[in-house]
């Protein structure tokens, strides 16, 4: 009995095989536990440091962001419309309590410059003096075509030239002797006129329109109405001075009364309508009174019929005077002139003809 329940010992081989699934059980379990915990750590310390993000607001559609794109607009151009503060200037009606002293009288000469004298014999319209050395002065300050005649320059765009053609313009220089003439063209000391005349046109741009008239007894237009400064007109023009400028060529007519008609040669340049005239005249008007036959033409007479020229003109019209000495200078012969050219706007000058009589 007693050896019947003895049990065998069991061999050490064997129970190294049996321990061996306890063993690998084991292990399991531990690698197990050891990744489990690891994990657990990995998400606490990535927890830790996660961010929080908010969104955004929420993105307007289409016509919500055109209408606040108009809104901004409409503020900017708001700011940039309001002007400048501009510092109030403190005004005040009362009197000074300082007064100064009256400015002391400057006197003024009577008398101007020598005139100068022209160049005769067909010279180019050459004359010596300070103020067309010079320049002149400049009667016009609007846009157009730069002129000058007998050293007052202008800018126009419109001129008219007006050139007296009577008797003495030519006798007493010697181009004519007894109502003849005895000196022909270029020859003549009223050549130099002529010069100057021709001198302005050629300067003038086909921008500008021109007219000339020419008087004696009576007035004669080249044109009836200004013509543009084109090559063929000025061509013409140039013609019309050398030829129909002249002596004779402006006869008394029939239906009005004759002499040196200043006034009659005003009217046919105010019906050219100009910007500028240029007026040309060895002395005083000569002839009975426009306005009443039974007196002599006087200054006043010239001037009313200037002043009722200038009423017909959208724009007053500068009128230039060049008392052109072919004799002794005359006080009223030079008062008629600088009158005319003062009272419109214009400036006066005197120019001595060479061989002029004394």
């Amino acid at each position: 009995m007693e050896n019947a329940l003895d049990i065998a010992p069991v061999p050490a081989k064997r129970r190294r095989w049996m321990l061996s699934p306890v063993l690998i059980v084991s292990i399991v379990l531990h690698l197990l536990f050891g990744l489990g915990a690891a994990v657990y750590v990995v998400s606490r310390y990535t927890a830790a440091r996660k961010l929080t993000f908010q969104g955004g607001p929420k993105s307007p559609n289409p016509s919500e962001r055109a209408l606040q794109h108009r809104v901004q607009m409409e503020r900017k151009m708001q700011t940039q419309s309001v002007p400048a503060a501009v510092p109030k200037r403190v005004l005040t009606t009362g009197l000074a309590k300082i007064e100064l002293p009256p400015m002391p009288d400057i006197p003024v000469p009577k008398t101007a410059a020598n005139a100068p004298t022209m160049a005769g014999g067909g010279a180019a319209g050459g004359f010596a003096s300070a103020a067309a050395l010079g320049g002149g002065a400049v009667g016009g300050t609007g846009s157009g075509t730069p002129v000058n005649f007998f050293g007052i320059r202008d800018v126009s765009t419109s001129v008219v030239i007006m050139i007296d053609v009577s008797d003495s313009m030519f006798s007493r220089t010697g181009d004519a002797e007894g109502g003849k003439l005895v000196k022909m063209g270029k020859e003549q000391s009223f050549q130099a006129v002529r010069d100057e005349a021709i001198k302005l046109v050629e300067s003038l741009t086909p921008a500008t329109r021109f007219g000339i008239v020419r008087w004696s007894g009576a007035a004669y237009s080249w044109k009836p109405e200004l013509v543009p400064a084109t090559d063929p007109n000025k061509e013409a023009a140039i013609a019309h001075i050398q030829n129909e400028v002249n002596m004779k060529k402006a006869p008394k007519k029939p239906d009005r009364p004759g002499g040196t008609r200043h006034d009659y040669a005003l009217e046919e340049a105010f019906k050219l309508k100009p910007e500028t005239v240029y007026m040309i005249t060895d002395g005083n008007a000569t002839g009975d009174s426009p306005t009443d036959p039974s007196r002599k033409i006087t200054p006043a007479d010239i001037y009313k019929v200037a002043d009722d020229g200038q009423k017909s003109l959208a724009k007053k019209a500068r009128v230039h005077a060049i008392y052109y000495l072919t004799g002794k200078e005359k006080a009223e012969e030079r008062q008629l002139l600088t009158g005319l050219a003062s009272r419109n706007g214009g400036q006066f000058r005197n120019v001595a003809a060479k061989n002029r009589k004394e």
